[in-house]
């Protein structure tokens, strides 16, 4: 049996039990403990040290990790001292203690009181383990419960591994002298590799054996040398990004692909995605998909080109899922239009779901702007994902192009949940994306692929602030940098062309509104015609 009343005063007095001069000595806690008992008028007669220790060892078998002393042992001895108390762990006890001792209300039976979680719980742990066993054991097998996976997330994971199409994997050359060697060898047009020359690749051979073999196996970077470039400055940072290609000095490289190489991935990869195409028609259920998804037919990609400051989002409906990349304001001098936080905080972007994700990219400086715009639009933020910007040559990023302390080498995307959806497909990926960048601003294409199966294939899914290149089939894109404009959904297109029709009479309005004659007041009259004599008398 727990005493209550040990565990709340060591709940109670931590503090001034672990300091001197008690310095969490058993022997010294002890009479104090007996002290505190009598100012409570609680009886101790027959209270000796030794039913103080085995209550001391009854609180450590229950809750393991709240008492903490200087000698690592199992059993508690009499001259063990304390050297933490885990107040929390504790109070949780205390807490349950106090909810299995609470009287009976009269006309009810104890079997009638409401039970916590934590009772209920470990019921049903009883009833598998049986009586006898220790606490210890039950907390463990409680463990072991709460452990198991969900049936759900096991096959999601299996409908991803033999759906999802894969790409194949080509490994990269490690050794920089095959790339200095094919340098020599190799014909550049418009900063591409065109032809290579196969008598000076034959006299490179000889210097390094192995330069055939890993030519028809791997990925090769070949140094850019122009006439410009200093070898000692070493790599630019921007490499295939670098926007001063023609007059940078340091040193760019350029991707040597054997088409021998290509053909026998394409071969390969082809093979591996016909198998999954064979599978995608298996009609098994996951959250986010169902049975019929094997028979249903993807929606072509949609665009609507339009200011997003201005746009009526009721137009577009509800999604399951949206991204948005708004061009935050980072005060530099950047090649696209930019929005000031007032402008981004009051889009209605709380117009598009009733439950679902939203994916929401921020700088540095906007993070917490960011997280405050999410629970203004009635989400809670779960989660932040970061993608860690690699160069051609797989290597981290570090332009000096952002930050003003250190270089930005990586970029955030907050995660808000709205509502309580239940059919999404959790635990698939993880939180990291490594990946290489592309033009300005644009982000990785592995994030498509971890939305759609994260809210399912075949779900609405919407992107804001898109452009021409984020264009996919399955996803709804607007944007100011969009062409034209592209709907499939009759409803949406419908919407669309009403919101045209009233967009098209307010500027009729106001254009019939500012060409009208004025009509000016009697004194603006009489001005009006002393003015127009006394030009015509000039």
């Amino acid at each position: 049996m727990i005493d209550e009343n040990l565990v709340r005063y060591l709940a109670e007095n931590h503090r001034e039990l672990l300091a001197l001069p008690v310095s969490g000595q058993l022997r010294r806690i002890f009479p104090l403990y007996v002290m505190d008992c009598k100012m409570r008028d609680q009886d101790t007669t027959g209270y000796v040290f030794e039913r103080f220790v085995r209550n001391v060892e009854a609180i450590c078998d229950v809750a393991p990790g709240s008492l903490v002393f200087t000698e690592d042992h199992w059993a508690v001895k009499e001259t063990a001292e304390l050297e933490f108390v885990h107040q929390a762990q504790l109070q949780c006890l205390l807490n349950v203690l106090s909810g299995s001792q609470a009287k009976v209300k009269p006309g009810r039976s104890a079997g009638d009181e409401p039970a916590g979680l934590l009772d209920k719980l470990l019921r049903l742990v009883d009833q598998d383990s049986g009586e006898g066993l220790s606490h210890h054991r039950l907390l463990d097998q409680l463990q072991h419960c709460l452990n198991i996976e969900p049936a759900s997330v096991m096959l999601g994971k299996e409908r991803a591994r033999k759906t999802v199409q894969m790409a194949q994997y080509v490994p990269v050359c490690a050794d920089r002298r095959h790339g200095m060697l094919l340098s020599s060898a190799v014909t550049v047009v418009n900063n591409k590799i065109t032809s290579v020359q196969s008598v000076k690749l034959s006299k490179a051979d000889g210097h390094c054996p192995s330069l055939m073999d890993c030519l028809r196996s791997k990925i090769h970077y070949v140094p850019y040398l122009r006439p410009q470039t200093d070898m000692n400055l070493g790599d630019c940072s921007y490499l295939d990004t670098c926007h001063k290609l023609n007059t940078c000095r340091y040193v760019h490289y350029l991707q040597y692909f054997p088409e021998s190489l290509k053909v026998k991935v394409g071969v390969a990869t082809e093979e591996i995605n016909k198998q999954i195409k064979l599978q995608v028609g298996v009609p098994f259920y996951t959250h986010g998909n169902c049975s019929a998804d094997a028979i249903k037919v993807e929606t072509p990609r949609q665009w609507i080109q339009c200011d997003v400051r201005k746009f009526d989002f009721s137009i577009l409906g509800k999604f399951s899922a949206v991204v948005a990349d708004p061009a935050w304001n980072i005060h530099m001098n950047l090649p696209y239009g930019t929005c000031n936080d007032v402008e981004l905080l009051d889009l209605p972007l709380n117009q598009l779901q009733e439950e679902g994700l939203l994916f929401l990219w921020v700088t540095g400086r906007a993070i917490e702007l960011g997280k405050e715009s999410l629970q203004k639009w009635g989400y809670q933020v779960i989660h932040e994902i970061a993608w860690i910007k690699t160069n051609q040559l797989n290597r981290t990023i570090v332009t000096g192009r952002t930050g003003h302390w250190l270089n930005h080498s990586k970029e955030h995307l907050l995660v808000g949940l709205k509502g309580k959806p239940q059919w999404l497909n959790k635990r698939l990926d993880t939180d990291l994306i490594v990946s290489s960048t592309r033009e300005t601003s644009r982000k990785p294409d592995e994030l498509y692929g971890l939305i759609e199966r994260l809210v399912g294939q075949h779900a609405r899914k919407l992107e804001i602030f898109g452009r021409d290149h984020n264009l996919r089939p399955g996803w709804f894109t607007i944007g100011n940098q969009l062409t034209g404009t592209n709907i499939h959904e009759p409803d949406v297109k419908k919407r669309y062309e009403k919101f045209l029709q009233s967009q098209l009479s307010e500027r009729q309005a106001v254009a019939s509104y500012s060409n009208r004659p004025k009509t000016l007041k009697n004194g603006e009259q009489t001005a009006h015609r002393r003015t127009k004599a006394t030009n015509t008398r000039h």
